[in-house]
């Protein structure tokens, strides 16, 4: 295939990010295909628990301290993070598996296969991904600086699982080993990816803000009065929503760059794929 996209092999952080977009150009068809036949049901419960909470915290009175007005956040809280783990484990699971599919098939990708491999990954995925979250979590509250810091190398973690079929157990220590004396080009790298992909979520919530400035400049009478909910309504409830599911889309972009930074450090690390390529040259002979 003229257009394979050899990703073992070293880049530099321009080459990594044209290329991720690049490799989304060219597979868009397919990973779209993927993320619909193993990641939709998530991704519906992830809208439809955003769509709760929006719909709830409207109505929240930060102000009233009662039993059932704390519960009454908590639990759309609470079935937003739930969904969301969810959610992310299979994308990535299914984006990443797509890719290791792509590469070890050199640029073709069976759908039932992929499937099947998903599914039979599916807790782990889930369980790496509630382990990075708490990680990262404990590592904000800490002092923010130890979230970021320890954020980096776990993000690896989906790929090593995935790349690597390794136990969550042996990837969160994996992590740390290939990420060693390459923390802050990996930092570089992910952070302007992550920079991309927020400008692109800003452009996709700018309706809602819009209309929200508008709404909150037209009811200032009910809000001089203490009254927020009339600044939410069902329009404003529904463009919040579709930017949500944007932003869902669109990470699915973020597992595609992991992927490349993932086989950048192995490669520098362990030549596996110039080693690959010398073996195929002596087969070809």
């Amino acid at each position: 295939m003229n257009n394979y996209i050899n990703f073992k092999r070293q880049r530099e952080l321009g080459e990594t990010l044209s290329d991720t977009f690049k490799f989304v150009r060219q597979e868009y068809k397919g990973l779209f295909k993927a993320l619909v036949r193993n990641a939709i049901i998530p991704f519906i419960l992830l809208v439809a628990a955003a769509a709760y909470y929006a719909s709830i915290s409207a109505e929240f009175n930060p102000f009233s301290y009662g039993m059932f007005s704390a519960a009454n956040i908590l639990i759309p809280v609470f079935f937003l993070l739930l969904t969301a783990l969810f959610y992310y484990g299979v994308m990535y699971g299914t984006v990443l598996g797509y890719i290791r599919l792509y590469i070890e098939n050199h640029g073709t990708v069976d759908q039932e296969v992929l499937k099947s491999e998903v599914r039979s990954k599916l807790g782990s995925l889930i369980s790496l991904t509630f382990l990075i979250a708490i990680i990262v979590f404990f590592g904000l509250m800490l002092c923010v600086l130890p979230g970021i810091y320890l954020a980096i190398p776990l993000s690896l973690g989906w790929a090593m699982l995935v790349f690597e079929n390794k136990p969550v157990g042996d990837v969160i220590s994996d992590c740390f080993k290939l990420i060693k004396g390459e923390w802050w080009m990996t930092f570089a790298t992910i952070f302007v990816l992550s920079l991309i992909l927020g400008v692109a979520n800003v452009v996709f919530a700018l309706p809602a803000t819009i209309y929200g400035i508008i709404k909150g400049l037209t009811s200032a009478a009910e809000i001089s009065a203490g009254d927020m909910s009339s600044l939410v309504d069902w329009v404003s409830i529904t463009l919040n929503v579709i930017s949500s599911a944007a932003q869902y889309i669109i990470a699915a972009i973020y597992p595609i760059g992991l992927a490349f930074i993932y086989y950048h450090l192995n490669e520098k690390a362990n030549q596996t794929g110039a080693f690959e390529t010398i073996d195929s040259i002596g087969t070809d002979r």
